[in-house]
């Protein structure tokens, strides 16, 4: 199994790097993340019941992204998306100790975490001087200490994520970032498909798996509004798309 130690965000971007480590993850491999890395990661344990404090959602300062900056607004709301995600999960994982999720579940949870905190690092550096926001997570009364919350809660943050990325694509007009997107939400999804598994262990065919045969591809406005709920400064749109092609579930 190959390893991919990563000590700095930029290194992401550095020499095949970025390639390298989604071959790796599509692969089965595994991601280290050294402390200098993960540095910017919150470890905050909040007794496993919710924010501790934070404010509610969409009740903070506005959070703009322009889609007539064309591929920026998109790799923005990617990292905005990002940010929650990696949030969530390192909120998870600091709420190991006293919850009722096995060690070999931990590992999975702890493994996905790793893989959110770089892509959000990714499009950190990606992103470059546009990525000057910071979303601040919002849960709840969400239980971190219970495996049935935070799974049900997994699962629909991942699939939020794939439907977001397959919606979003076809806004994308640079193929290397498109490519970057259609590598990230194949991990997405493998997530998506870890978390059904965890929770209807090796099972078909019962509620909880996908009831199609295809993903869902969400609209922006559609994953913003979902997204909100769990932010709490408010994401706003400016010069949002006015056309948007269906994926084949025609849900979005």
């Amino acid at each position: 199994m190959k390893t991919v130690v990563i000590s700095r965000s930029e290194q992401l971007l550095e020499n095949g790097g970025r390639r390298q480590f989604l071959k790796v993850l599509g692969m089965g491999g595994a991601i280290v993340l050294m402390p200098s890395m993960l540095a910017s990661c919150s470890n905050d344990d909040n007794n496993g019941g919710g924010d501790g404090g934070v404010t509610g959602p969409n009740s903070g300062k506005a959070v703009v992204i322009d889609f007539a900056k064309g591929d920026t607004a998109v790799l923005q709301f990617a990292y905005a998306l990002e940010q929650l995600e990696a949030d969530f999960y390192t909120k998870v994982v600091a709420n190991f100790s006293g919850s009722d999720i096995p060690a070999s579940e931990q590992t999975i949870l702890g493994d996905i975490k790793n893989h959110e905190v770089i892509h959000r690092e990714a499009f950190k550096v990606l992103l470059g001087t546009a990525n000057d926001f910071t979303l601040t997570p919002t849960y709840g009364s969400l239980n971190f200490k219970s495996r049935t919350a935070v799974l049900a809660a997994s699962r629909d943050f991942e699939d939020l994520g794939v439907s977001a990325y397959n919606g979003a694509a076809q806004y994308l007009a640079d193929v290397n970032n498109l490519g970057l997107a259609g590598k990230i939400v194949s991990v997405e999804a493998r997530h998506a498909s870890a978390i059904r598994d965890l929770i209807n262990p090796k099972r078909s065919g019962v509620a909880g798996f996908s009831p199609t045969p295809f993903d869902d591809v969400f609209s922006p406005g559609k994953v913003r509004a979902a997204a909100q709920n769990f932010i709490v400064e408010m994401v706003q749109f400016s010069n949002a798309p006015t056309t948007f092609v269906q994926g084949p579930n025609g849900n979005g």
